[in-house]
């Protein structure tokens, strides 16, 4: 086969490390003040999500069992049996993708009332849901090598807006779970009659200040080639805020142990 379908079908060993390094920093990234339960359809997807991967790793295996026997035996048996576990490769990794976008929105209607961004991004999500679709549709139909290239090239340029949407949907997730922490604590205070006074405003303001510069940084032009991870200069404003809130919550404290003496 062309080395540009090799070079392009050998980097998925790296994209299953990547696609759940996304999945443990949409899960395991978010800093919860409220305890929160995921919804019936989260867990279905999120599940078909766990299959899928599994898939994917059967069928890459299978695909470099397949070249190793073309590079070996150099048949067109084998040549064919290796495009054919190539397309298997393809359609197993966009199933996998989709059933990551669509545990991604799914999950960002938790919250979705505190940002009028999330809309957009799921629907965003949405779209390439949709063009994962159609691209499955069309793989079945690649019969020769140079066809598998022509596509993974195609590929490589929509990823770069998968990987992209994908972090932007995590930020949206932490910002708006962060925000519903704020508003829940200052209902919390409200009960407690605490006078949410210019100073507790003040604080409030700088903590979304903070989450609206962790969404902008995901608002950032990317390159059509190649993805530029904006992700850890979002995690430094979601910090930030964190810390924040946390200071928030101190001060309220202090101040409700202060009135009770």
């Amino acid at each position: 086969m062309p080395k540009g379908v090799e070079v392009r079908v050998l980097s998925a060993a790296h994209f299953l490390l990547h696609l759940f390094m996304w999945l443990v920093l949409f899960l395991f990234l978010v800093k919860p003040v409220f305890a929160q339960s995921p919804t019936d359809l989260y867990t279905q997807y999120r599940t078909d999500y766990l299959y899928q991967r599994d898939q994917y790793q059967q069928n890459y295996t299978d695909y470099l069992n397949k070249k190793n026997i073309y590079l070996q035996y150099q048949t067109s048996n084998a040549e064919q049996d290796e495009i054919n576990a190539t397309k298997t490769v393809f359609l197993s990794r966009n199933s996998l993708l989709k059933a990551y976008l669509m545990t991604l929105r799914v999950a960002l209607d938790q919250n979705s009332s505190y940002s009028s961004n999330t809309p957009d991004i799921q629907a965003k999500l949405q779209n390439l849901e949709n063009w994962l679709d159609t691209q499955n549709q069309l793989i079945p139909n690649l019969n020769s090598a140079t066809d598998l290239s022509n596509w993974a090239k195609t590929f490589n340029t929509q990823n770069v807006s998968i990987q992209a949407l994908s972090y932007t949907a995590i930020v949206e997730s932490q910002i708006n779970l962060r925000l519903a922490t704020l508003d829940q604590i200052q209902k919390l205070a409200d009960t407690a009659q605490i006078n949410w006074s210019d100073t507790y405003n003040s604080q409030s303001d700088q903590i979304k200040s903070l989450l609206q510069s962790a969404y902008n940084t995901t608002q950032k032009i990317q390159r059509q080639d190649k993805y530029t991870d904006f992700y850890p200069e979002a995690k430094k404003y979601l910090n930030q805020s964190d810390t924040r809130l946390d200071n928030l919550i101190s001060d309220l404290k202090s101040y409700l142990i202060q009135k009770t003496n």
